[in-house]
């Protein structure tokens, strides 16, 4: 598996609302990724939504999606090249809103991060899952992101060095008790990154586990837990950063730690966009 660079680089300031743990290394913000077309799903809360700013500061052009007008509107609020499009995403017109924004705005693709997701009831044992539940969590965690792709394929066969990354889990790749269908559905979701890796020759497609993040979604799952002892998403933004670049090395269908990379230069052995 690609691994970080040994040494990170000096630190520098934080994106607003953020506090770093592993200060970001200081050639962040050069533009490496500008004119880079992104779509981050699941933009409105959590690592979506930490993401845009760190992304914005790279120069990319950022379009999001998330359920709640007003809120995707706040996580977009000082983006300057971003757009947003409120949309339920396992709906045939929330997908297909999203796919007409995405062509009308960027007219391709280069950069889809599917983030958006549903944790389910936590600490619910399999046995009394609930079916309903069971079913919606799938249906958001997984088959929206499969349709999602359907739609944008086109676009992103228009994109440049176009890439595909899907946040996958822990418990997606290894069993908890209590999960329930979020770890299952996160198995399913890396069954469909390594099938669609090894389906697609004109783009390169990721799973990114990110670990024990401080996002609303962990705080749901761990009630007990003391945020302020996780990484932030800005934290774990520089695998994301890397592997959205057009050249990065890393070959289509690896499975990645985010938390591999806190504190490193994404840049390492690239150049500009």
């Amino acid at each position: 598996m690609p691994r970080p660079p040994a040494r990170p680089g000096p630190s520098r300031a934080s994106p607003p609302g953020t506090r770093l743990l592993c200060p970001l290394p200081s050639s962040l913000s050069s533009m490496h990724l500008r004119g880079r077309r992104i779509l981050v799903t699941g933009a409105s809360s959590g690592i979506g939504r930490g993401l845009l700013p760190v992304f914005a500061a790279e120069g990319a052009r950022l379009m999001g999606t998330g359920r709640d007008g007003d809120t995707l509107a706040a996580a977009f609020d000082g983006i300057e090249d971003g757009s947003f499009v409120g949309a339920d995403l396992t709906t045939e017109a929330g997908r297909r809103a999203v796919a007409t924004a995405v062509d009308q705005r960027f007219d391709g693709l280069d950069v889809a991060i599917h983030s958006a997701g549903a944790l389910g009831p936590p600490a619910t044992p399999l046995v009394e899952y609930p079916e309903e539940t069971w079913r919606r969590v799938f249906e958001i965690n997984v088959t929206a992101v499969h349709l999602l792709h359907q739609r944008l394929a086109p676009l992103m066969a228009a994109g440049a060095s176009p890439a595909l990354i899907g946040v996958s889990s822990t418990v997606g790749r290894e069993g908890r008790a209590g999960w329930g269908m979020y770890s299952v559905s996160k198995f399913a979701l890396e069954g469909w990154l390594s099938t669609l890796a090894d389906e697609w020759d004109g783009g390169r497609v990721y799973s990114v586990n990110p670990g024990a993040t401080r996002t609303g979604m962990r705080a749901a799952a761990a009630p007990d837990e003391d945020p302020m002892t996780l990484p932030t998403p800005a934290d774990i933004a520089p695998l994301f950063l890397r592997l959205a670049h057009r050249d990065a090395p890393e070959p289509s269908g690896s499975v990645l730690n985010a938390r591999d990379w806190i504190g490193h230069d994404p840049w390492a052995g690239l150049g500009s966009a």
